[in-house]
């Protein structure tokens, strides 16, 4: 397909008329005089609504075709091109992926496809979110949302999902939160959209200790999950709704949700999102103390991701992998995780608080517990900036215990009564 072509109208509709051999009377009459249509082929007179209508119907095209050049059914055939450019960024075909949606942006864009030129905006978000480009990311889909208007359901919402993500990787989750909360109180008839945006609301909602919302978000999406339409939202339901019931203590439920989204991803040949689930049933099992299971698991995640391209399944996974080692005893191999994706982290603040609390833990595990304190702290104070009440909990009572473990015991009470307050914003 090429762009589309800059001619006038009234040059589009000869070039129309001529390529069927029609001379200008057959092509006017009997709605309107030669003579009229003549003036609109020269372009001294425009053609009004109604002629114009006419024109198309003879002509054997819609109104939009003829005023804007599009060859019939060229709508369907960019779609289906960003439906490939898409599963091409999921299998980490990245610079191809780029190339046919700045393709397709131009075309639609040329050919006056709001909706389409929306869901190609929206796809050259996904390459940023993709190479973890979390500003440029945002940025896009704020590009994609003056179009949102004239774009299907699904994608409207999936619009709002992302921005959400992008938001929270930025350290503002209540903002990430109130948006898709929002886009909810409008009621989206489509269930595929819902089923969106109540996916984007659980794992910000749990990190922010909000598990009674984060519940009833899936246990409603698990009711829409049997209407929607589209295999790759449930998968990202399913993949979401898991934490769900890990933090409720049905790990049997999480599993199976995470194999069903796993299934789901590799139907639609979704790489980058099956090795996503990956890394969430590794965190799964380091969870349920199944260590040796865990590190196979992100192991393995971590290497399709990193083959995929995706910066940020990596910097999640590894951090997760280099729990698990400190775990297994092995704090040198910890250690040497963290600084391999160090660099990756200050784009996703949940990560790294993350990561500074287990560099504090393995300094604790060597004895520098003066180390410990300062790097615990730091932690504790990305958290709790972020909003991150479970994580900053947690962290706070490890930072406490080592400064009782140092005598300094005025301080660890400070720091039980910070994890006291970080508590007190969760719900359960």
């Amino acid at each position: 397909m090429t762009s589309a072509p800059a001619e006038p109208l009234g040059t589009r509709i000869r070039r129309l008329r001529a390529d069927r051999g029609w001379t200008q009377r057959e092509l006017a009459e009997p709605g309107y005089d030669r003579g009229f249509l003549a003036k609109v082929e020269t372009g001294s007179r425009p053609p009004s609504e109604e002629m114009l209508a006419y024109l198309a119907e003879r002509l054997g095209l819609t109104v939009d075709e003829l005023r804007f050049g599009r060859p019939p059914g060229v709508a369907d055939k960019l779609r289906a091109s960003l439906d490939e450019g898409y599963r091409d960024l999921e299998q980490g075909r990245v610079a191809s992926a780029t190339d046919q949606f700045a393709s397709v942006a131009k075309q639609a864009a040329g050919y006056h496809l709001d909706d389409v030129e929306c869901y190609a905006r929206f796809c050259q978000a996904e390459v940023k979110w993709q190479l973890f480009d979390v500003e440029g990311a945002q940025r896009a889909l704020e590009h994609a949302s003056e179009l949102a208007e004239a774009a299907p359901p699904w994608l409207r919402a999936m619009i709002v999902h992302r921005w959400s993500g992008c938001r929270y990787l930025a350290g503002d989750a209540g903002a990430a939160i109130a948006r898709v909360e929002a886009e909810l109180a409008l009621r989206p008839a489509d269930p595929d959209a819902e089923l969106c945006l109540l996916s984007a609301l659980i794992h910000p909602l749990m990190e922010m200790g909000g598990l009674h919302r984060a519940r009833r978000a899936a246990e409603d999406g698990r009711r829409l999950a049997r209407a929607a339409s589209r295999p790759d939202f449930v998968a990202r339901f399913h993949r979401q709704a898991s934490q769900v019931w890990q933090a409720t203590g049905r790990a049997d439920r999480a599993e199976q949700d995470l194999t069903e989204a796993c299934r789901l991803f590799a139907s639609v040949g979704f790489d980058r999102d099956a090795a996503r689930c990956r890394w969430a049933r590794g965190y799964l099992l380091r969870r349920l103390g199944r260590l040796e299971e865990a590190r196979a698991e992100l192991t393995s995640a971590r290497d399709q991701l990193a083959a995929i391209g995706s910066e940020e399944g990596v910097a999640g996974a590894t951090v997760e992998l280099a729990e698990v080692r400190l775990r297994q005893g092995a704090p040198a191999e910890a250690a040497s995780l963290i600084t391999e994706v160090w660099p990756l982290l200050t784009r996703d603040v949940e990560s790294l608080g993350e990561a500074t609390g287990l560099r504090g833990q393995i300094a604790q595990s060597r004895g520098d517990l003066e180390t410990a304190t300062d790097l615990l702290r730091e932690a504790v104070d990305i958290q709790t900036r972020a909003s991150l009440h479970g994580a900053a909990v947690s962290t706070s009572l490890r930072l406490g215990d080592v400064l009782r473990q140092r005598g300094h015991l005025d301080e660890a009470i400070e720091a039980y009564r910070r994890g006291l307050d970080s508590a007190a914003g969760t719900d359960t």
